[in-house]
């Protein structure tokens, strides 16, 4: 299971929104009660730079010994 989090605040993220809705694999959970911060806390969100950072250090571990 994968969880994305959009924040509403452009018309392309409601579009996006509306999309996902329609998808027959996709559950759409609207939470109004919490900002995208706590959202992310709640869920263990990394930012995009921890992300690369974890992968590119994960690409240098395994090539080393090979």
């Amino acid at each position: 299971m994968t969880t994305i989090i959009i924040e509403e605040n452009s018309p392309q993220a409601k579009q996006l929104l509306e999309y996902l809705k329609t998808l027959p694999y996709a559950t759409v959970i609207e939470d109004k009660k919490k900002s995208f911060s706590e959202a992310a806390r709640e869920c263990n969100a990394v930012s995009v730079d921890e992300l690369f950072d974890e992968l590119n250090d994960r690409i240098k571990k395994r090539f080393k010994h090979a």
